[in-house]
């Protein structure tokens, strides 16, 4: 859909939606028949903060577009994003079946979720990860998802270690337009797992050519999912889910040379589950109930100069994350609040094109229940940026800049990143990089008072205020290749960390009383780990075999390990693979058939869990243009874990069939 169709704006509008990080599919639509030449089209905004072509952006990336996703049987974004090239979704063992994106083989809270470029920051209050995250968009508000694979800390900070998920959503023209979608889906061995879910967006001009609004709305929920039989008949291999998602923005064009944009968003998200763990040959079981609660509000002004571009955001933040005490049976929240203030400008002197800016964001968190004496802990953090994409020639291009973070405990910070692209033909790209990232612990890292239940109810780890910084340095050469109809590209990438901050399950600082005498809890806390490298290389390609056939493929190695002791670290699997064959079988019907693998990988010191494949099938059918179909299997061979492995949390979703639909008016 085009955005604010005006003729004698248009120019100005493409330019601060850039500058917003919401421009990339205003500049290219895709065509879904000539996939294999997208990356020469496609214009991204995430790498820079200004716009690029995909194949030269001075970064490792993928784009999703909304065509994609609305094609897919993905009540989650997880399920979307994970099939990236580079990109994986880390089960949490013991969680219910939640999982959460990973990078290159770091950890998932070194993915930085975006969207339209403002950060989602919730790691003290969503301590499971970037699940949460994912979960508070609704699908139907999106318009496509950049990815960068790899670290973008001299941009975005710290927390943009592993990479970036930029999120962009949907801007409406004149014209007002909704689209209203269902899905539906069912394991095949009858043991729950049913999940069911509408959403609603609408959009279009309050006043033409001036005020315009775009609202959705998403509800989803799940039926716990329970697969074993005996005394464990309860246990829940997927979560009990209900989750509301609502989003709103208002852009007002102020004049030609301005746009104000305001958004708002809430989301709710409960999950219950009965969590099982093993020790000492023993099964224990607890029952897991939580529920996160955000709300969030942004106001952004964007304006195009006869000097450059500039923008200016204030964001604000309030989550709060409830579990169920079962003792009291009362539900105890972390609350955490984030105020941010950024801004940014872009200028073009000669052959270099300029961006340089700052970041203002204090958080405040309130816990009562397992943050001792007054139950509060805030942190306020600064930064500066600046950037250079120096236009070497017509063939090279150097973007290097650095930035300053200043921690009110750990003092400065230089992040700097430094990368080069040489168009060496029009159809062949070969680029690389190297970079410095900083990551100071989070409060829940650093306070010896905070207690978080983990092990699936079986242990406590406390924080440890001796920590360390983390830093890393990464390096990356890359290049892509293509033709009218095929493309290939190919990456390898070392990142080398120092002081990685990891639980230490291996060691138990003391022993907490439970109602049983015979069974304490463990006490663990956090470490650094001295030296770490994860490293690897990256495959993929796409081909139209015909004008109705199209296969690609994509394939990871990931090496991860612990230098101190040459260990694996944990839950990184060695080898990923995804392969896709599409079938235009009709004008209207496009169908699909999807296998992926997942290598062995490490789950605890002395437990590996086995490698697994999977198979999907699936078809769309326009019915008309306005009305689409959808249908499928997931999983379709049933595969599933060996019992070891299920008993230690971790579960694969079962055989399931799915239907949907999406319409138009």
């Amino acid at each position: 859909m085009s955005r604010h169709c005006i003729p004698h704006k248009a120019k100005f509008l493409s330019l601060t939606i850039a500058a917003s990080l919401s421009s990339a599919a205003v500049a290219q639509e895709t065509s879904q028949d000539n996939e294999s030449s997208y990356m020469m089209n496609q214009v991204v905004v995430t790498a820079t903060k200004t716009e690029n072509n995909l194949a030269t952006a001075p970064a490792s990336m993928a784009v999703i577009s909304g065509d994609e996703l609305r094609q897919q049987p993905a009540n989650s974004l997880n399920d979307i994003v994970k099939k990236a090239v580079g990109v994986e979704s880390r089960k949490d063992g013991g969680r219910g079946g939640r999982e959460m994106i990973s990078i290159r083989g770091m950890d998932p809270k070194y993915t930085m979720i975006m969207v339209n470029g403002r950060k989602m920051s919730s790691s003290n209050a969503i301590i499971r990860g970037n699940d949460f995250d994912l979960t508070s968009i609704p699908q139907e508000d999106i318009e496509q998802i950049e990815i960068i694979r790899g670290p973008m800390s001299a941009l975005y900070g710290s927390e943009a270690l592993g990479g970036v998920v930029n999120i962009i959503t949907k801007k409406p023209d004149n014209e007002w337009t909704s689209t209203i979608t269902g899905d539906y889906s069912r394991p095949t061995d009858r043991k729950g797992g049913i999940e069911r879910s509408m959403g609603l967006n609408t959009g279009g001009a309050l006043i033409d050519d001036e005020l315009f609004l775009n609202l959705s709305l998403n509800k989803m929920s799940r039926d716990a999912w329970k697969p074993f039989s005996g005394d464990r008949a309860d246990v829940t291999g997927l979560e009990e889910r209900e989750t509301l998602g609502v989003s709103g923005n208002l852009s007002w064009l102020i004049d030609d040379r301005q746009i104000l944009d305001f958004d708002v968003t809430y989301s709710d998200d409960e999950r219950e589950g009965f969590l099982e763990t093993i020790r000492d040959d023993r099964a224990r079981f607890n029952d897991s109930d939580v529920r996160i609660k955000r709300n969030s509000v942004a106001i952004t002004h964007s304006g195009e100069w006869d000097w450059g571009d500039s923008q200016m955001r204030y964001a604000r933040e309030y989550v709060e994350s409830g579990s169920m005490n079962f003792t009291t049976n009362r539900r105890d929240y972390a609350k955490e609040t984030n105020n941010a203030i950024d801004g940014s400008v872009t200028t073009e002197i000669n052959d270099h094109r300029l961006t340089f800016g700052g970041e203002i964001r204090k958080t405040d968190l309130v816990n009562k229940a397992d943050l001792s004496g007054s139950g509060k802990a805030d942190v306020q953090q600064e930064a500066l940026f600046i950037q250079d994409e120096w236009s070497l020639n017509d063939d090279w291009t150097l973007t290097y800049g650095t930035r300053l973070d200043h921690h009110e405990d750990f003092g400065t910070e230089f992040s700097p990143r430094a990368y080069l692209v040489n168009t060496v033909t029009d159809r062949l790209t070969v680029k690389g990089g190297v970079g410095q990232a900083f990551n100071a612990p989070s409060l829940l890292n650093l306070t010896e008072d905070y207690r978080l239940n983990s092990c699936r109810g079986d242990c406590i780890v406390v924080g440890n205020p001796d920590l360390k910084p983390e830093t890393s340095t990464s390096y990356e050469l890359a290049f892509n290749y293509q033709e009218t109809n095929w493309m290939v590209e190919a990456a390898v990438f070392r990142n080398d960390i120092d002081n990685l901050i990891e639980q230490d399950r291996d060691t138990i600082i003391g022993w907490e009383p439970t109602d049983d005498p015979d069974k304490p809890k463990r006490i663990h806390t956090y470490k650094n780990i001295d030296k770490a490298r994860v490293d690897g290389i990256e495959l993929g390609g796409r081909i139209e075999l015909t004008e109705t056939l199209a296969f690609r493929a994509d394939y990871t190695n990931t090496h991860a390990i612990d230098r101190s002791t040459g260990k694996r670290l944990l839950n990184r699997p060695r080898q990923t693979v995804s392969t896709q064959l599409d079938w235009k079988a009709m004008n209207k019907l496009n169908t699909f058939v999807r296998a992926t693998h997942t290598g062995t990988q490490k789950i605890e010191e002395d437990r590996e869990m086995e490698g697994y494949s999977l198979i999907d099938l699936g078809m769309t059918y326009s019915v008309t243009s306005d009305l689409n179909l959808r249908a499928g299997v997931t999983n379709i061979s049933n595969r599933q874990l060996s019992d070891s492995t299920r008993r230690q949390g971790y579960n694969i979703d079962p055989r399931t069939w799915y239907v949907g639909f999406s319409t138009t008016f």
